[in-house]
């Protein structure tokens, strides 16, 4: 039995795209979004402190990276409260710290170490309405990423998003 939990180990640790995390039997496919965009690079999203938890326990904090949308190649809308279509000018995250159900982890993070800032990116999210545990949550994974060969210029990056992440916002 021993070695059976080895080989598994060994297995994992080779082949890490095989035990991506995989997308829960109740998961309702929402919205499809295929999206030329712009690397603007990652930032550090911090806790927003909203458990007994944090923000030392909780795990929240992550770190996204942020894209600037140039054109939407592929729009579906296969659910009623699925996401709108993006468009063009749109900063689209993507978490890269956390696994997303549904999505080959190790591809997605593995893919952020061979671009840089500026580089044109071809990428399909889905949007999921997902049974985790007895939770029903929206899920976003990336299902498709790759680098698109430009001669355009590069933009200038924009600064952070507004707001101080470090101060929860009061309810209205």
């Amino acid at each position: 039995m021993k070695s059976i939990h080895n080989l598994i180990a060994i297995a994992a640790v080779a082949a890490p795209a095989l035990f991506a995390s995989p997308l829960p039997q109740k998961a309702d496919l929402l919205a499809t979004n295929t999206v030329v965009a712009h690397y603007l690079g990652t930032i550090e999203v911090p806790c927003r402190h909203m458990t007994a938890d944090c923000p030392d326990k909780c795990g929240h904090g992550t770190k996204a990276a942020r894209f600037r949308v140039l054109q939407n190649e592929d729009y579906q809308l296969t659910g009623k409260y699925g996401d709108d279509k993006i468009t063009p000018g749109s900063i689209l995250m993507v978490d890269i710290k956390k696994p997303t159900p549904g999505q080959d982890d190790a591809a997605v993070f593995a893919f952020f170490d061979t671009i840089k800032v500026g580089d044109k990116v071809r990428l399909t999210q889905k949007h999921y309405y997902a049974e985790i545990g007895r939770t029903l949550t929206p899920v976003r994974p990336v299902t498709a990423i790759e680098k698109v060969q430009t001669t355009d210029a590069v933009p200038a990056t924009p600064a952070a998003p507004a707001g101080d992440y470090s101060v929860m916002p009061l309810a209205r």
